[in-house]
């Protein structure tokens, strides 16, 4: 399936600019060309733009607003949709991680979200900064059940730094439950879930947690920080993820003795 036929503009205000790009250059009878000439760019550009891999540039929709006399639409739908990220990003990921094959992840300090035990996400959403824990409970556990419970669940490979794993989150029976929750998903045939040994050092995966996504045919990074998350789309951006994952790959410890570190982490709270 090819990027624009995942557009939905009543999910998304970037994909309701993206779908109206396309509409108004058809009706203006430009080519993909002709306007990447206008907006002095390529053509891959604006097929970027008008499939949203690429978020429409503010300079590019003022050209495009002044050219087919728009009354500023265009300008007007990016500040729109720039105020929107600043409240729909946890929204989205939900709705793009249910709608994946293939999720890629690095985690430092805490376990994933998807992975996480009812107990163990309570103890975590309690420690931070939640509006209203039963509702962001819920939400949270509502994640994990439209990426594991439908009838194809995507294929996942976390990464898992040390600390993830031996930080006491909610106490000992609260760790317990979340240990042998990581060993029942690393047993799954759709999952893997690999350590980063804390003997390593210092290494790329430092510098914060992040996702790799596959939805449709393309793939697209999450990158996290304290209060929000990041997404991006550019194919640029994500390769450049898609070789931070790799270089962890390179020194996280394989899928068997991941699990006996994990099964040993359990032993200490049995």
């Amino acid at each position: 399936m090819r990027a624009r036929e995942l557009l939905d503009p009543s999910r998304s205000i970037w994909h309701f600019t993206a779908i109206h790009l396309r509409r108004y250059r058809k009706a203006h009878g430009m080519s993909g060309q002709a306007l990447g000439d206008l907006l002095e760019c390529d053509r891959s550009t604006v097929s970027r733009y008008e499939s949203n891999t690429l978020k429409l540039k503010r300079e590019h929709a003022e050209i495009i607003d002044r050219v087919w006399n728009t009354d500023g639409m265009f300008t007007a739908l990016i500040g729109f949709a720039e105020r929107a990220d600043e409240g729909n990003w946890l929204l989205e990921l939900a709705e793009l991680e249910a709608r994946s094959s293939r999720l890629r992840m690095w985690e430092s300090s805490v376990i994933p979200g998807l992975f996480q035990t009812p107990d163990y996400a309570r103890a975590a959403l309690s420690a931070g900064t939640t509006n209203d824990l039963e509702v962001d409970l819920e939400r949270r556990l509502s994640r994990q059940a439209a990426v594991f419970d439908k009838p194809k669940p995507p294929r996942v490979t976390a990464f898992l730094g040390w600390a993830a794993v031996s930080q006491i989150v909610g106490g000992p029976d609260v760790m317990r439950g979340q240990l042998a929750r990581l060993i029942e998903l690393s047993e799954l045939p759709h999952v893997n879930v690999r350590v980063v040994e804390n003997e390593v050092g210092a290494h790329p995966g430092l510098d914060g947690p992040f996702m790799i996504l596959t939805v449709g045919d393309r793939d697209l990074a999450y990158t996290e920080a304290a209060m929000r998350g990041c997404f991006l789309m550019d194919p640029f951006d994500v390769q450049e993820v898609t070789v931070w994952y790799d270089s962890i790959s390179d020194i996280a410890a394989p899928v068997g003795p991941s699990r006996a570190l994990l099964e040993a982490e359990l032993e200490k709270y049995t």
